[in-house]
Order: C-alpha cells, then sequence, then structure tokens
C-alpha cells in the first residue's frame, strides 16, 4: 500500500515541508485567492507532489442552508472547480458539519450536490461528514455516490476500498498522536487491502505527526 501522509495547511508548504511529505491538504481562508494566485502555488512545488484541496464553507452552504441551490452555492461551486484545476489537486475534500443529517432530504441533497461537482479523470473526490453519521453509513453513501467515503483513523475501521481518505483530528482529550498510536492507524491502514491512503492530520504538531507516519510506513522508523 502507498501511504500519503500530510498536514491540512491554509497555504502551501515551504521546503521543508516537501523535502519530508509528498503530501497536503490545502483548506484557504476568506477571501478566497483567485486561481491564478493558486497557479502560482501549485508551481511553487515539486513534481509529484499531491494536493488535497478541502472545499470551503462557501462551497457547500449557501445562505438558505447547507446544500441548498442559490446563486451563493453556484458561485462558491465554481470556484472550487477552478481552484482544483489551478492547484492539479489529486482530490477535492468537502467535509460537512452537523447541519447535514442522515435523513431523506439531506441525503437527496447530497446526491444533487455532488452530482454538481466537476468531475475530472483521475481527480478523486471526498467526503467526511461530522455529526450523526454512523461510519457504515458513510462508506454505504460515498460508494452510491461513486465517492471515497472519509474515516477517523483512530476510532472509526478502514472501508473496502481501492483508495482511503483518512482524518487524524486533535480535540477534546486527543491533542496529539504518539509513536504507539500512528503505528496501530498503519496496521489499520496497511491490514485494509487498499492500493492508496490518503492521511491529512490536523493538530498542533501535524507536520511532526506526518512525518513519523511517513517514515513508519516506509521502514525508516
Amino acid at each position: 500500500m502507498e501511504l500519503l501522509a500530510g498536514a491540512l495547511l491554509e497555504r502551501p508548504p515551504g521546503p521543508k515541508y516537501t523535502s519530508e511529505l509528498r503530501f497536503a491538504e490545502l483548506a484557504p481562508q476568506a477571501p478566497l485567492p483567485k486561481p491564478g494566485t493558486l497557479a502560482k502555488w501549485r508551481q511553487k512545488l515539486p513534481d509529484g507532489f499531491e494536493l488535497a484541496l478541502r472545499a470551503p464553507d462557501a462551497s457547500w452552504q449557501s445562505p438558505a442552508g447547507p446544500l441548498r441551490p442559490s446563486r451563493e452555492l453556484d458561485a462558491g461551486l465554481a470556484w472550487l472547480g477552478e481552484a482544483a484545476d489551478a492547484l492539479q489537486a489529486s482530490m477535492i475534500v468537502v467535509s460537512t458539519s452537523a447541519a447535514v443529517t442522515t435523513g431523506a432530504r439531506d441525503r437527496e441533497r447530497l446526491r444533487d450536490y455532488f452530482g454538481r461537482i466537476p468531475r475530472t479523470e483521475g481527480r478523486l473526490i471526498a467526503w467526511r461528514p461530522t455529526g450523526l453519521w454512523e461510519p457504515e453509513a458513510v462508506q454505504t453513501m460515498a460508494s452510491a455516490l461513486s465517492l471515497v467515503g472519509g474515516f477517523d483513523a483512530v476510532d472509526d475501521p478502514a472501508p473496502e476500498a481501492e483508495v482511503l481518505y483518512a482524518s487524524l483530528l486533535a480535540e477534546g482529550l486527543r491533542r496529539s498522536f504518539s509513536h504507539a498510536l500512528l503505528l496501530d492507524v498503519l496496521d489499520k491502514l496497511q491490514s485494509s487491502g487498499a492500493a492508496r491512503a490518503f492521511v491529512t492530520i490536523e493538530s498542533r504538531q501535524s507536520f511532526r505527526e506526518a512525518r513519523l507516519l511517513q517514515a513508519l510506513s516506509e521502514g525508516r522508523e
């Protein structure tokens, strides 16, 4: 299995980061950068460096509520497609809040919404909901919509899929990720049978932890 570990960043990583890791997830903040700016960010990164683009709230929220059609949502989706192209992103990650429920109406809105995201050959679209979604329900919905179903690399089982998108989020009592915990995560991912796994770490020490996880996966630690 090829593992790509990285941190969630607001801006593209610098030389120290790219000398150690081959993946990062970008979450640009408002005011959202123009595609031309994003293309310049891409040009500064090494060949072969992979990016995931975290969809900003404006690309899945609207004044009427999450996923509901509006001119503002149209503009957000347009930016998302242009930004992913400019960054040559390997993946778009849509992380919906607890406001998107498991009910039938929101399930239909999810189908409509993901049907509108521009699809490009070779680019994955991952969905990582929060709230009351059970891991099995996430994977079932993702499979039905031809998405990569995101999961918590610590608490959730790894799905049976060719490509995985896993997150490690430091919140609550979980402030960081120890060597032992990262070994457990690596074992879970490798036992899944997936060909590739993208792992995004969100913590105060995300670079150090991503570097350690990457090294463990390559037998350097």
